[in-house]
């Protein structure tokens, strides 16, 4: 075969590529193309965040110098329309086969279910390849051949099924014809529209081998233990070149079975099993579309929120009057990264102590967060606000002085995002309401003029959403 496209969408790395390496395969000559989707990309669309488009742009940088060596252009184009734009590059081209790497969420899987349609009209060759899992929609079933709606199950059989060597990709064809085309200018993200942000992690199919090695090597034996404190690293921060696809998920799961995942280290079964989760969520989506914008349980369709907006823009501007929650909002703001116990604890507190509903707050996320994944986010989100894949949820509630106490015993993290609670003794920087006036004069910490009273009472906002779900 002559000519090949590569459509780029979350996988932008070159190695262990699956649909990548089977263009290389399959064609004399391959294209790349990237399609900046105006519906979703610009910061005016308010969909993807600065952190995300920051993030994904420096990636698709080394990308495009990566695809070089091996004599791939790397198209750059921005479109309404993206089935049109790339249907039209490949008649430009002459390519007979687009490949790309299978995705599950709704508004993807339209878009690939069109392109094959138009692409058979035109005698083009789709290839769509199995590269974001381990397992796939029809690969993990219970056995009645059904989906699973229960995570633990679904690990039990994920696992059962699973080989310590997950099948990689053959390599990249080495003896691809040089193309004349030269690679499109990448935008920045300001040009976008985005205000200019600092990624605090390093970016890249570069920086994602970087970082799954220091994390292999010095902290996945002791994630199970310092996972849930956001004071220290003790996670691997991997998750936005997972929703990226700077990395592969097979390289994370080899690197989890080599450091003893299936012999008995807790720390790397642990990570494994968040990464199941990751999966699970992926096939929950692809399963139950409806799940992006309506409860998975339908007992709870008709389930009613209070939406009190002024409650809401509290908590989006970190001032709830309870710090772990303001901290964790300040942390995803200025940084885009958050915890996953902090991504429960304000997830929790939205939907049950304010009783505003989980898609405003999985919006809001989809702005803020640099590893935006759409299943993993409305999964979480729907398990917080008691209405997903849980069997009894409604009456888990979090509350945020326990778990900041528990969480972040001394401070650290809190005085770390709220510098107006620095000198707050230890015993009251979780609930410095309780200090008395004297005492707040001294830490300089008034509250109600230096940091916020506390908008809701906990205990009173706690059961008022356990008996809302009781009569639900």
């Amino acid at each position: 075969m002559e000519n090949a496209i590569h459509w780029f969408r979350r996988d932008f790395r070159i190695h262990d590529n699956t649909a990548l390496s089977l263009a290389t395969r399959r064609a004399s000559s391959v294209i790349g193309v990237f399609i900046i989707d105006d519906r979703w990309f610009p910061a005016a669309m308010g969909k993807m965040g600065p952190h995300q488009a920051t993030f994904w742009l420096d990636a698709i940088r080394e990308l495009k110098d990566q695809l070089a060596k091996l004599n791939i252009p790397l198209r750059v184009v921005r479109s309404t329309d993206p089935v049109k734009t790339l249907l039209e590059i490949a008649a430009t081209r002459g390519a007979q086969l687009i490949t790309f790497n299978k995705d599950y969420e709704p508004y993807q899987l339209a878009m690939d279910r069109r392109l094959a349609k138009y692409a058979a009209g035109a005698g083009i060759e789709i290839a769509a390849l199995k590269d974001a899992v381990i397992f796939d929609e029809f690969e993990i079933l219970t056995g009645s051949n059904n989906p699973y709606t229960v995570f633990t199950p679904y690990k039990k059989a994920w696992l059962a099924k699973f080989s310590s060597h997950p099948a990689a990709p053959g390599p990249i064809a080495a003896a691809l014809r040089p193309h004349p085309m030269a690679a499109d200018v990448i935008p920045t993200a300001e040009a976008l529209g985005y205000a200019a942000v600092r990624i605090p992690i390093a970016t890249g199919e570069s920086g994602a081998q970087k970082m799954l090695g220091e994390f292999a090597d010095s902290r996945i034996g002791f994630y199970k233990r310092d996972r849930d404190y956001p004071a220290i690293t003790g996670i691997s921060l991997l998750s936005a070149h997972l929703s990226a696809g700077t990395i592969s998920v097979r390289q994370c799961v080899q690197a989890a079975a080599e450091q003893g995942a299936f012999r008995g280290c807790a720390g790397a079964e642990h990570w494994l099993s968040e990464i199941i989760w990751r999966e699970f969520y992926k096939m929950v989506i692809f399963h139950f579309p409806h799940t992006v914008c309506e409860p998975f349980q339908h007992r709870y369709r008709h389930l009613q929120w209070s939406d009190r907006p002024e409650l809401f823009e509290a908590w989006k501007q970190g001032q709830t009057g309870y710090p772990i929650v303001d901290a964790a909002i300040r942390q995803i703001r200025t940084t885009g990264l958050m915890h996953n116990r902090l991504r429960m604890i304000t997830a929790m507190f939205l939907t049950k102590d304010l009783d505003t509903h989980w898609r405003l707050g999985e919006r809001q996320f989809m702005r803020w967060l640099m590893d935006y994944d759409q299943a993993s986010n409305v999964g979480g989100w729907q398990w917080s606000a008691g209405t997903g894949t849980d069997a009894a949820p409604y009456f888990r509630i979090m509350n945020p002085v326990l778990q900041g106490q528990r969480y972040d015993p001394l401070g650290k993290f809190v005085r770390s995002m709220l510098p107006e609670l620095a000198t707050v003794p230890d015993e009251f920087v979780h609930e410095p309401w309780r200090m008395d006036g004297a005492m707040q004069r001294d830490c300089h910490c008034i509250i109600g003029e230096d940091y916020p009273a506390p908008i809701v009472d906990h205990g009173q906002a706690r059961a008022a959403a356990i008996a809302k779900f009781q009569v639900s």
